[in-house]
């Protein structure tokens, strides 16, 4: 047994006919068997009838309920089909039942005689823009300028900046008890790193990245005015005496003439 049934939310609470505009709700009651369930079915009326939201549905123990949303743009007689809730079983299969057409009876909103008798409204006065003045915003700016400038000063007589402790002092390396404790090769990777420094200092060119015999050319062809020989026979010496197999040679004596060498080249530069 199929229970259909119209219902008009405007015309309940009002108790007159809706109006063009009014929000009309038409409802849709079919009769739900044991284990059914139900969902509300897409509908896009026609004409001058529009649906205005989302349809809601209402499950009972016997019964399901749709209701739909309407409004009319129109006044007269509007006929709509209200479409009823798919029915859906235990096992899946899907009931579709008949929609139901339904009248719908709307009202003009403009009064019940003709449009000659009917008087304009009167026009609307004229709308006053209020004044725009930039007039408190130059005063607040001043105002904080004023408050911020005293605060400058204060900031500013405290005094000068207390300089930045110095750093601690480096510690000499221990070269002698390297050479005693029989530390060759890190003895003479000093001297050459201090050989190299000078020249570095001297010549950004003369950077650790070049080999030996690449520095003593460089040497030779920009800095003839220096030791040159001097320079290549230190240089040259500590290279094989680092990777020399038996380490024969003094490594202090080495580091020593390298260093009186780059100090040398210190004093000059």
């Amino acid at each position: 047994m199929i229970i259909t049934t119209l219902w008009l939310g405007v015309a309940a609470v009002q108790g007159t006919r809706p109006t063009v505009g009014d929000t009309l709700w038409v409802r849709h009651a079919v009769a739900l068997p044991a284990g059914f369930t139900a969902r509300a079915a897409a509908w896009e009326p026609e004409g001058d009838i529009e649906l205005l939201g989302r349809p809601e549905l209402e499950l009972r123990s016997d019964s399901a309920i749709v209701r739909y949303p309407l409004v009319a743009w129109t006044a007269g007689r509007h006929v709509v089909e209200v479409p009823s809730p798919t029915l859906l079983a235990p096992d899946g299969d899907i009931d579709s039942l008949p929609s139901r057409r339904v009248t719908l009876d709307v009202a003009s909103v403009l009064p019940d005689r003709p449009p000659s008798d009917i008087p304009p409204q009167p026009g609307a006065g004229v709308v006053v823009r209020p004044a725009v003045s930039f007039l408190p915003l130059l005063l607040l700016g001043a105002a904080a300028l004023l408050a911020l400038l005293p605060l400058h000063w204060w900031w500013r007589r405290r005094g000068r900046p207390l300089p930045s402790p110095a750093g601690p002092e480096s510690t000499p390396v221990p070269i002698e008890r390297w050479a005693e404790a029989g530390e060759a090769r890190s003895v003479l990777a000093l001297a050459s790193a201090r050989l190299r420094g000078a020249l570095r200092s001297a010549d950004p060119d003369l950077h650790e990245g070049l080999d030996t015999a690449a520095c003593i050319a460089l040497v030779e062809e920009r800095h003839p005015m220096w030791p040159v020989r001097e320079i290549a026979e230190s240089l040259r010496r500590i290279d094989t005496t680092r990777f020399a197999p038996d380490g024969t040679s003094d490594p202090m004596a080495l580091y020593r003439a390298a260093d009186a060498l780059a100090a040398r080249l210190e004093r000059s530069a």
